[in-house]
């Protein structure tokens, strides 16, 4: 294993002369009173330790520490002095980024220490660095993933459902239009599954798109997503929106919490009723949006309520579903500081209630 390379610079030759003679068989030490040879070591070398004295001819200690930081900012930085000048000590702290403080003279048991700390400082930062770099691939190599989740993965799901539609059109036999909703099923819980890794993905990172929102316009977007279910099941949607303030949010995350909760709605109406419906309402004013969102459908076990925020829950495993629709809009409302709260009564519906700070102020700023 390669020693660790120390840098000393000292205008004084009897205190480069004994750190050297102390030091060198553990440490491969270049020692120097001249601050250009220092900076060309620091430059050739690449020394994990460097040690300057504060009182040098040309400039301070602090100041050539500052230098060696923009030069080699991972190595360890050490300040001598013979005097206890605690405002360059604090100064060395601001500017050089220094590690310890040496006061002459020296006691090389105390030196001997504080270098032994110093390369396990060092050691220690360079995992982390090694760690981070690490990370910055992983994480550049999940971007790739959702990127491709998002659209090379869907893109052939939508292939699929365009011939699914052209085969019922040129197919009568009850027989094979019965496999083909079953083939229509599946891919629809494959692209819900995708669209969820997706949205859980995103949600996590700390990226928001604060604009203002009207609400009646963007619950009919969000709605006209659901337009096909909405239509085949003949489900009654309702909007109410009252609002006294202009309200400020992150659109994909609203959009993350409407459609999980009204694709909810839709799954789990009651299949012998006739008339599902789906009521939102909202209040806005300076502060917030309440946000109420209720329905008629199977409702849910007061068992299973304190459950269905978790992730892979599912109410009922034989309805279609990932079990992170409600997990995702959990998440979301406390990324928007916001609060949740489930109601609900088996066979009778649920109704999930919303409070949403307002960031109005924002776009102020």
């Amino acid at each position: 294993m390669n020693r660790v390379k120390i840098v000393y610079l000292d205008d004084e030759l009897g205190n480069l002369q004994s750190f050297l003679a102390a030091f060198r068989r553990k440490y491969h030490v270049f020692t120097t009173h001249d601050q250009q040879e220092a900076i060309r070591i620091i430059k050739e070398e690449k020394p994990e330790i460097i040690i300057t004295d504060q009182r040098m001819p040309l400039v301070t200690g602090v100041e050539f520490l500052y230098m060696a930081e923009q030069l080699l900012p991972e190595s360890v930085k050490i300040l001598t002095s013979a005097y206890s000048d605690i405002s360059a000590i604090i100064d060395a702290v601001n500017k050089g980024h220094i590690y310890n403080y040496i006061k002459k003279p020296w006691d090389i048991n105390d030196v001997s220490l504080i270098l032994e700390n110093a390369v396990k400082y060092y050691q220690a930062n360079r995992t982390i660095r090694d760690q981070l770099i690490k990370l910055e691939k992983t994480n550049e190599e999940l971007n790739r993933f959702v990127y491709s989740a998002s659209h090379d993965l869907r893109s052939p799901i939508t292939t699929i459902k365009g011939i699914l539609q052209m085969a019922r059109e040129d197919v009568s036999d009850p027989i094979s239009l019965q496999y083909f909703n079953m083939i229509d099923e599946s891919i629809a819980r494959l692209d819900n599954f995708i669209r969820s890794i997706v949205q859980y993905y995103q949600n996590g990172k700390d990226v928001f798109d604060f604009q203002v929102i009207d609400f009646k316009k963007f619950i009919e977007s969000v709605l006209r997503e659901f337009s096909f279910e909405i239509e085949q099941f003949n489900i009654s949607t309702h909007i109410n929106v009252i609002s006294n303030a202009i309200f400020v949010t992150d659109t994909f995350r609203l959009r993350i919490i409407l459609g999980n909760i009204i694709s909810n709605a839709i799954k789990f109406r009651k299949k012998n009723d006739n008339n599902p419906t789906i009521e939102i309402d909202v209040f806005t004013d300076k502060n917030e949006a309440k946000i109420i969102i209720k329905d008629n459908g199977q409702g849910i076990m007061k068992d299973y309520q304190d459950k269905v925020f978790n992730m892979f829950f599912r109410v009922m495993p034989e309805i279609s579903g990932n079990g992170i629709g409600l997990y995702l809009v959990k998440e979301a409302v406390e990324k928007l500081d916001g609060t949740i709260e489930l109601n609900s009564e088996y066979q009778e519906g649920t109704t999930i209630s919303l409070n949403l700070p307002n960031k109005y102020y924002l776009l102020e700023n």
